[in-house]
């Protein structure tokens, strides 16, 4: 890895899978005012190597073998309140988006992103500007206006995507079977489902559970 310029955009790759980070890495040491000074495959070793490098910005994937990407951001901008972080992940869910505005990103662009559409977003967010394409606001917007389940409702809501009934989720849970029903019956009333099998798929499109 050649040493930035000194006026050069310093960046920190993050992202577990080898050929997309060294792949990613190339495209922006192409560039002349962009030069990449560390690479992290973990969640943790993102912490690590922003705290001992500084860029100027990071770019972080969603899914780190160890954390979230959101929390990624959120420690790192704990410690570091100018962090400019972007977001580019293949995980475009209105869930994944929302967490990681919350967590303190810039930016969030989809892995499918054309290179100049990549560069503009290292660019504006390396300038103390925010990079949201319109389909990434449409469902941050769109997740806005949804009501947001707590988490002993997502507790639930995973039992049930496991095709649980109440009284093994009671069982799970230590709660009654008439807590469970009342748990159930609010997360349909939130998620604007019908019945269960639609409020897992509704959970799953909107991000709020993974499939599997």
């Amino acid at each position: 890895m050649n040493p930035p310029d000194k006026n050069s955009i310093r960046i920190l790759v993050v992202d577990d899978h080898f050929f997309t980070r060294m792949g990613l890495a190339a495209a922006l040491n192409l560039e002349s005012d962009m030069g990449v000074v560390a690479e992290a495959a973990t969640g943790r070793e993102a912490i690590a190597l922003y705290r001992e490098h500084r860029p100027d910005v990071a770019v972080l994937d969603c899914m780190l073998p160890d954390m979230h990407g959101a929390e990624v951001a959120r420690e790192i901008v704990s410690h570091h309140d100018c962090a400019r972080l972007l977001m580019f992940s293949v995980e475009e869910t209105e869930e994944d988006i929302h967490r990681a505005v919350n967590a303190g990103v810039r930016g969030y662009l989809p892995k499918s992103a054309p290179r100049p559409e990549l560069l503009s977003a290292v660019r504006t967010v390396a300038a103390g500007r925010r990079f949201f394409p319109e389909p990434v606001l449409g469902k941050l917007h769109q997740r806005r206006s949804h009501v947001s389940l707590s988490a002993r409702e997502i507790e639930v809501l995973q039992a049930m995507a496991e095709g649980l009934p109440n009284k093994l989720i009671a069982l799970r849970l230590g709660v009654s079977t008439e807590t469970v029903k009342t748990f159930v019956g609010r997360i349909l009333e939130k998620l604007g489902a019908e019945d269960r099998t639609q409020a897992v798929m509704v959970a799953i499109e909107r991000g709020v559970l993974r499939r599997k």
